[in-house]
């Protein structure tokens, strides 16, 4: 199967009848597709205003596939060209989220479990296809897009 640019829409159209499973691992394990992604609107601006932000300082944790050929280095390639080489520095690579020591954590993922049962970082569930269905329990916030106010989220965690 041959690498399709993921956009808006989530997911390429694959013939999924038969062995679903590994069809959707076949293009998500392909050569270029993370190095293909596009970044979600707003994110890099937000992040570089983060960077300026007094008293904040911004990593990029990121899981790597179990099938990591081309995942890890593709990930450490996206970031140099979307946001530059220093900011390779930044990233935290690591299967377990919930060892690393942060105040927030925005994540795509609905449920993120590790070694540590009460990580130190409040889990900010950004809004993405394959989770917008999910009600949240309070008190559990979630960021619809980096257009909404996630300067009010960084400012009420400074208060806490």
């Amino acid at each position: 199967m041959s690498h399709q640019k993921v956009t808006s829409s989530c997911v390429p159209k694959l013939d999924l009848s038969q062995n679903p499973k590994a069809k959707v691992a076949s293009v998500y394990e392909s050569p270029g597709f993370f190095l293909g992604l596009d970044p979600i609107p707003g994110a890099l601006e937000a992040v570089q205003e983060m960077l300026h932000m007094q008293d904040t300082e911004v990593f990029i944790c990121t899981s790597p596939l179990r099938k990591y050929e081309h995942c890890i280095v593709e990930k450490y390639k996206w970031v140099e060209k979307h946001l530059g080489p220093e900011f390779v520095e930044r990233i935290i690579l690591t299967r377990d989220k919930t060892v690393v020591a942060a105040d927030l954590l925005f994540d795509d993922k609905d449920t993120i479990q590790g070694a540590e049962p009460n990580p130190s970082w409040e889990h900010i569930l950004f809004t993405c296809c394959h989770n917008r269905h999910l009600q949240l329990p309070a008190p559990r916030r979630r960021l619809r897009s980096w257009a909404d106010d996630w300067k009010a989220i960084l400012e009420s965690k400074r208060r806490q």
